[in-house]
């Protein structure tokens, strides 16, 4: 039984690495579509920026080629420290009318639309997969309608 714990651990974090791999080639809000899996919920995650970047933000989106440091994709820097001030009443760089998160609105939030994929513009995120399962994308939901605080 244990054995069978540690692979099936193992070929979630490998799921997850490959994912997070992939996210170099689109870049965040670029053109076209990208199938993929769903990562596992977090276990522990709250509405809070605190968690959220933990458990989310940290793992699948600040990582090389995609949202982290100097040459984050189209400025969206969701390393710990940024994420508040790249998310929060900015627009997008491609159409100002798509606002990255919109405080108390999660429908009207750029990032929501991008994380469950109802998107009008570039691809859902994280770019290829996988993507954040529906209870996940519900507690970031939540921090949004809660007011974003950071």
């Amino acid at each position: 039984m244990m054995n069978v714990r540690k692979v099936l651990k193992g070929l979630m974090a490998s799921a997850v690495l490959v994912g997070i791999a992939s996210c170099g080639g689109g870049g965040g809000e670029g053109d076209g579509s990208s199938g993929g899996v769903l990562a596992p919920p977090p276990t522990g995650l709250q509405p809070t920026l605190a968690s959220i970047q933990d458990n989310v933000f940290t793992v699948a989106c600040a990582t090389s080629g995609c949202h982290a440091g100097v040459s984050a994709n189209f400025g969206l820097r969701l390393d710990p420290g940024f994420s508040y001030g790249t998310l929060i009443n900015v627009p997008s760089p491609r159409d100002a009318n798509l606002i990255r998160v919109v405080p108390g609105n999660p429908d009207a939030s750029f990032l929501i639309q991008k994380l469950n994929g109802s998107q009008t513009l570039g691809e859902r995120m994280p770019d290829g997969g996988p993507y954040l399962t529906t209870e996940t994308v519900a507690v970031i939901r939540q921090w949004i309608a809660d007011g974003a605080l950071p």
